[in-house]
This record gives C-alpha cells, structure tokens and sequence, in this order.
C-alpha cells in the first residue's frame, strides 16, 4: 500500500502532466484552424488542376502496372493518436498486394513517424525518406520538390497515401493514384485545343503541374488531420488525468485521516496510561 508522501508526489506529477496536456491541446486547437483554412483555400486550387487531365490520367481496374511509386505521408511528431498507425498498416498492406501480383513498389516517405514504424519489418523498401519537411509551412514549392522526386523513376501508376481530413473527430487514410505521364501522348489528350509550342513539352508541363498539386493538397489535408487529431488526443488525456487527479485525491485523503486517526489514538491511549 503506498504510503501519503508516495501518493502525495503521484498527485504532483499527474496535475503536472494535465497541465501540459491541456496547453498542448491549446496550441494544436490553434494550429487545426489555420491548417484547415489553407486546407479548405487549397481544395479548388488542386480540383481545377486534376479536371483538366482527369479524364486520361486516372487508373482504371484493366490497366497492367508493373512498376508504381508510392509517397506516403506522415508526420514528424507523435501524441496525435493513431494517425500515423493506420498510414503504416495500409503501407504494408499494399506491399503485400503488391508482392503477391509481382509488381515492383519505390517507396518515398514524408515524416519520420511512418518510416519509424516500418524499419523493423520493411527497412529495405523505403527508397527515400523526407524528415523535417514541417518545420516550415506547407508551400506549392515543397510539393513541387517533392513531385520531381516522384517522377524521378519511371513508372505506370504513381500514388500519394494520405490522411483525409472530414471533421475535428473524423478522417481517414486515402490512395490518390494517377498514371505514368507517358499515358498522355497515346491517349489524345487535349487535342482539341490549339497549342503554341510544342505540344508534347507542354503536357509534360502540365502532368507535372497537377502532380504537384495533388501532393500539394495531400500534404494540406495530413496536416489538418494531425493537428486534429493531435487536440483529440490530448483532450483525453486531459480528462483521463482529471479523472485520475480526483481518485488519487480520495485516496489520499482517506490514508491522510486513517494516519491522523491513528496518531490521535496513540496519543489518547498514552495519556490515559498516564
């Protein structure tokens, strides 16, 4: 049975903890609005550029792909609940799909959460990691950047796996997959418009371009998710701290009087002997 000092320094120490719970929640409540106000800006931005090549670029089930690239998306910090957990289990889950129809994956990684997770059953196939990509804000740079990287191997199918922001309490892990850019000079793609300059280089611009912004809001829509569910996280453990503070509190007030009820009884008990 522990005794009243032991108790009294698990009371500090948990009240001390639900402190910095509830002002990491705070911040991340705080973040979550901003990061969903460039989310919800950045949505039409990254839908006008998909309608345009939507109708050549997008996989159908009858498509053969024997190469892919992959970007999935985490985050770089931990306390945001399962977010990262679920991009994992559906990383491996596609490498096993992928293995078991013989087509070759190249795994590029955004966070080092996700790649945490997997180097100790998947190490050799993460082919590049990107950490500290949020230390910053989200920029159509970085996306930029990191839609070069993709498109640095080539392959049939490129994909980027993400978190989906739908609500404070909601999201869930989705797969945006586009074919290779060379689906675009066999399909007639475009060619009812009239070009000036080559045509070839200029759909090979704008592959690039929607690719880009396709990363662009994936990365948007993880970030909102992780603070979200960040601030979720944190309030329940601010309420399982409060919950603990008041039945350690009852405990240690019930040992606090047991013990000052017992000295008074040593002390009547000895006076009486007198």
């Amino acid at each position: 049975m522990p005794s009243v000092k032991d108790l009294g320094k698990r009371l500090k120490s948990v009240t001390s903890t639900s402190k910095i719970t509830k002002a990491m929640k705070m911040v991340a409540a705080s973040k979550l609005k901003h990061a969903e106000v460039a989310m919800v800006k950045a949505r039409p931005f990254s839908a006008s550029a998909k309608g345009l090549l939507g109708s050549f670029i997008t996989p159908t089930e009858e498509d053969k792909v024997e190469k892919s690239v992959l970007l999935a998306i985490s985050s770089d910090k931990g306390l945001c609940g399962g977010l990262n957990a679920r991009v994992v289990k559906e990383i491996k889950l596609g490498l096993a799909a992928a293995e078991e129809t013989g087509m070759e994956t190249e795994l590029l990684i955004v966070g080092s959460k996700a790649r945490d997770g997997l180097m100790r059953t998947h190490a050799k196939v993460v082919s590049v990691g990107f950490d500290e990509v949020y230390q910053g804000p989200i920029t159509f740079s970085l996306a930029s950047f990191l839609a070069e990287q993709m498109l640095a191997t080539p392959a049939e199918e490129y994909s980027i796996l993400y978190n989906k922001f739908q609500s404070v309490i909601s999201f869930e892990v989705q797969k945006l997959s586009i074919k290779g850019p060379e689906v675009l000079g066999d399909s007639g793609a475009l060619d009812e418009f009239e070009f000036e300059g080559d045509k070839t280089d200029i759909l090979a611009n704008l592959y690039q371009f929607n690719l880009a912004c396709s990363v662009y809001g994936c990365l948007l829509e993880n970030v909102t998710s992780e603070q979200a569910s960040r601030m979720s996280a944190m309030d329940s453990a601010s309420n399982n701290a409060a919950d603990m503070i008041q039945k350690l509190q009852l405990q240690y007030n019930r040992l606090r009087q047991a013990k000052i009820t017992t000295e008074l009884t040593e002390i009547v008990a000895g006076a009486e002997s007198v």
